[in-house]
């Protein structure tokens, strides 16, 4: 009976080698259907990546637009204030001329020329007139 003692081994050796076997086939599959999923997570956010670079292209764009607009924008408020300036020295003048100030110190003091002085005298007295 001593001989048979190998053939049991031997066996038990096959038994557990076929186990083996197929723990590392289910460990494989199980690896495999992980990568799977991995793989297709990773090309997703590849995906988002390109959507949001094309997506910070176009906020670039409109920013830089916006920017543009809002330098045009300042350059004509800095040209619209110098006209306003004009307009105040003619707004002074009205009320100094309200206040009793001739024609030619208007001249004198703000920079008119007389004819505009003059006018602005004549427009001014013909409002209150009426």
């Amino acid at each position: 009976m001593d001989w048979h003692l190998p053939y049991f081994i031997l066996a038990g050796l096959m038994v557990a080698l076929v186990a083996a076997t197929l723990i590392l086939a289910r460990t494989y599959l199980t690896l495999r259907r992980d990568y799977g999923a991995l793989a297709a997570k990773l090309a997703q956010q590849q995906n988002d990546l390109i959507g949001l670079s094309a997506a910070a292209v176009k906020v670039d764009q409109r920013m830089l637009n916006l920017e543009l607009r809002l330098k045009e924008c300042d350059e004509r408020l800095a040209s619209l204030s110098q006209l306003d300036t004009g307009n105040q020295s003619y707004r002074a003048a009205i009320e100094r001329l309200k206040g009793g100030v001739a024609p030619q110190e208007l001249v004198s003091q703000l920079g008119l020329s007389l004819s505009e002085a003059n006018l602005l005298a004549h427009l001014y007295a013909e409002r209150q007139d009426r």
